[in-house]
């Protein structure tokens, strides 16, 4: 019996070309996408999950509350030494292990002076009773004196060492300030799991113990540690807290309380909110989602429009004794076999696309279906029951419709003709679908373009910054050096740059509400720094070099600001505290002489902050930030390099365009444009099989009609829209239902940026203009064959 219906389901196939090649298209498509999507969703899930302990490894987070008890801000690390202080005063904390990161720059060739780029973790020996490690050669845990003790991946060892033996042997870093330490390599360790934050090329071994002192403001640090099994974290966290309580001698300014973090959440569940890497896997799954239900309803679609073709052959088979149960297992297996064919073309497919995908997000994925064999089974076992499933819908239509009708061609569902909507009915929410995903994308688009053409109030063009750095006495020598050079047309120093660097924050009172309390940004830059960036003056003066008050003094440090310095305010600023310019303001402890133009100095995500700016002469440490001449980016940066090497020949050199900068900050934003360009294509293709579905269904019920049609007259435009009008309200039902949904979702995601263009209308009709157009494409040809068709044949009874 199964061998007899898998060879009929087989010859079905094969005579109706059209309905197979099409239903194979819509389901293998489909299945790719949701495959892909399916590996970046459960490898995400994965991070470190992998441990021995994970379920008893956890990070310590701070949260800073002020003396009212208002949070002030939380972190991810934790006061020095604490981890050890724990381990000692409670018995449920069985041990830690302190990680920190960072990216040295080793000397790996002394003769060529070649340097690499690490990424590291900074850790004690204790990692590796916490984590699973496995050294291939070397002992980590054995300390050589007189050097930074580094453990390097295999991986590493292979790409930068070729191969060479280095146990034991000597390198030196390039660090950002201060001289090259040596480091000795003392184990190579099996590579770290792709899948977990900490994966790093090498570990640095720093010492273990630290003292815990309370008493001080200390540096934060990653600490982790080892709860014992089965203790109540929240308990634990509520001791912890009251112990630390008791260890400070006073609450100066507020104090610490600590919460456990679960390892295996660090890598989804750190941030919250709108910008929690959960919202893009809940995005992802909600995409595969609306693609499997696109695929499934395009494929019950064309499985009703080929079951009109087969209600002769139904009914005749009921006539002559076929009952319901075979019919059913009949519409199964052809299920079966077409979801199982679409299955093979997916996975090859898939393995196609996938390195282009891992390229695509940067990283390898460490679960995917053809190297994880319950992953495998999993997506068979969910696939046959799919397959199964959307069967049933035709299988049992076909299976209860009378004979009588069927021998009449007609087919029934629920005691009423199918034609009377529910296949269109599907139609119209694919349809729906579709444009909901369009619309979202194009408003992505719009919102990008906005935000790169928007004015910064600074030109991010052909400027060069060099990060925050040690300048060692020598930063006027190295900004005249650069000054020299013809591609360089301006050089400045900055506490400040849109990436580096950091500003002081103050609180006066706001004139119009003196119980809300404004907070104004400080940063200082030397006299040139206006001109650098391209700010524009608006009113009043630059700060001047030979104005005594046009810079900080140690004087007005010292007198705790009596001596009022003149600064520079932005538009935004003066206006909100109704300054004067050349007039002492007390809330500022500044004067303000002069008001440049508003400028975002963060992300258009952030409401544009009140800033004022303070010069200064003498700089230890800072920003530099170098405007370019057009068409010299190449030479400029360059001689910039080269300064750099004269002047810190054994440092790093962090040098970034500006205007790249700028347009990384929204990488998140782009990728999600270009997933949902993707699937937007996905999403309409299939839909667009749907409808050749529904109209082939259409027109098989009008064969007789239409060739009644051309015998008295009608012309063939006449016929092509006749047929398709019932297509164009099809479009109509689906905008009203994805145009509120779309509306809804762009509103919401644009409010996430205080600077944001509106939902524009226009796309929405854009949108359906498209749909319609593909619509009217698919629907008008399978239309124009059939009213071009012979009326004799049309007329003949099949």
């Amino acid at each position: 019996m199964i061998k007899n219906h898998l060879k009929t389901a087989w010859r079905t196939m094969v005579l109706n070309r059209t309905y197979s090649i099409t239903n194979l298209i819509g389901l293998s498509l489909g299945l790719v996408v949701v495959m892909l999507i399916s590996s970046l969703v459960l490898d995400e899930l994965s991070y470190d999950r992998q441990w021995t302990l994970r379920d008893e490894l956890y990070r310590l987070r701070s949260i800073h509350s002020d003396k009212d008890g208002n949070v002030q801000f939380r972190s991810d690390g934790a006061p020095s030494g604490l981890g050890h202080a724990l381990a000692a005063q409670f018995p449920e904390v069985i041990d830690y292990t302190n990680i920190n990161s960072m990216t040295p720059k080793l000397t790996i060739d002394r003769l060529s002076n070649r340097y690499v780029d690490l990424d590291v973790l900074e850790s004690d020996t204790n990692f590796f009773n916490l984590f699973d490690t496995q050294a291939l050669e070397g002992n980590p845990k054995q300390i050589v004196a007189h050097a930074k003790n580094l453990v390097i991946t295999e991986s590493t060892h292979r790409r930068y060492f070729e191969g060479e033996e280095v146990i034991g042997k000597l390198f030196y870093s390039r660090p950002d300030a201060g001289e090259p330490d040596p480091y000795v390599i003392n184990a190579i360790l099996r590579d770290l799991p792709q899948n977990t934050h900490l994966h790093a090329e090498a570990i640095l071994i720093v010492p273990h113990h630290q003292p815990f002192e309370p008493d001080k403001a200390g540096a934060q640090q990653g600490q982790y540690i080892h709860i014992q099994q089965g203790a109540d974290t929240a308990t634990l966290a509520a001791k912890i807290n009251e112990w630390y309580t008791r260890q400070q001698p006073e609450q100066r300014h507020g104090n610490i309380a600590f919460t456990f973090q679960s390892i295996k959440d660090i890598h989804l569940r750190s941030v919250t909110g709108w910008d929690s890497p959960m919202r893009d896997i809940y995005v992802l799954i909600g995409i595969a989602t609306l693609i499997l239900v696109l695929a499934c309803i395009n494929f019950v679609n064309l499985t009703f429009a080929h079951a009109v073709k087969r209600t002769l052959e139904t009914g005749i088979r009921k006539v002559l004794g076929a009952n319901r149960i075979h019919l059913i297992s009949q519409i199964g297996a052809e299920s079966l076999l077409l979801f199982g064919s679409a299955l093979a073309v997916a996975f090859f497919g898939y393995v196609l696309v996938l390195p282009a995908f891992e390229k695509y997000l940067g990283h390898p994925l460490t679960l995917t279906f053809h190297r994880s064999l319950p992953m495998l089974a999993g997506l068979l076992f969910f696939w046959v029951l799919l397959g199964i499933f959307c069967s049933l819908f035709p299988a049992l239509a076909l299976s209860k419709t009378k004979a009588t009708h069927e021998l009449k061609k007609r087919l029934t569902i629920l005691n009423l003709p199918l034609n009377t909507g529910f296949t269109k009915s599907l139609i119209a929410l694919q349809f729906s679908i579709a444009m909901v995903v369009i619309i979202c994308m194009l408003t992505i688009r719009e919102q990008l373009r906005y935000m790169d053409a928007k004015d910064l109030g600074y030109k991010p063009e052909n400027l060069l910054v060099l990060d925050y750095t040690q300048w060692e006495g020598k930063s006027q020598a190295f900004k005249q050096t650069l000054s020299q050079h013809p591609g360089i047309t301006s050089v400045s120093l900055s506490q400040w740059s849109p990436f580096s660097g950091y500003a002081e924050f103050t609180e006066v009172e706001d004139p119009e509400n003196p119980a809300h309390k404004e907070h104004i940004a400080l940063f200082r830059g030397d006299f040139d720094l206006i001109n650098t960036l391209g700010m524009q003056l608006i009113d009043g003066r630059k700060l001047q070099p030979n104005h005594a008050l046009d810079a900080v003094t140690y004087d007005s440090i010292t007198l705790q600001r009596e001596i009022y310095s003149n600064v520079l305010v932005t538009e935004t600023t003066a206006k909100n505290l109704h300054l004067e310019l050349n007039s002492a303001s007390a809330p500022l402890s500044h004067t303000p002489v002069g008001v440049v133009k508003d400028f975002h100095g963060a992300s258009l995500r952030y409401p544009i902050a009140l800033m004022m700016i303070e010069a200064q002469r003498e700089w230890d440490a800072g920003c530099m930030l170098v405007r370019v001449a057009d068409g010299q980016e190449k030479e400029a940066l360059e001689a910039v390099i080269a300064t750099w090497n004269d002047f810190f020949p054994n440092r790093i050199s962090r040098i970034n365009w500006l205007e790249e900068q700028i347009k990384n900050q929204y990488l998140n934003e782009q990728k999600q444009y270009q997933q949902l360009a993707f699937f937007s294509s996905i999403s309409m293709l299939i839909a667009l099989l749907g409808v050749l579905g529904i109209a082939i269904y259409t027109i098989e019920c009008k064969v007789k009609e239409i060739g009644i049609r051309k015998v008295l007259g009608a012309s063939v435009g006449s016929i092509v829209s006749l047929l398709s009008a019932s297509f164009t309200k099809l479009v109509f039902v689906a905008a009203a239902l994805a145009f509120p949904i779309a509306w809804w979702l762009m509103h919401n995601w644009l409010n996430n940026f205080a600077y944001r263009i509106e939902v524009p209308l226009l796309l929405f009709v854009l949108t359906g203009l498209f749909t319609f157009c593909c619509m009217l494409t698919v629907v008008g040809f399978k239309a124009f064959r059939a009213a071009s068709a012979n009326p004799v044949e049309s007329l003949r009874d099949q």
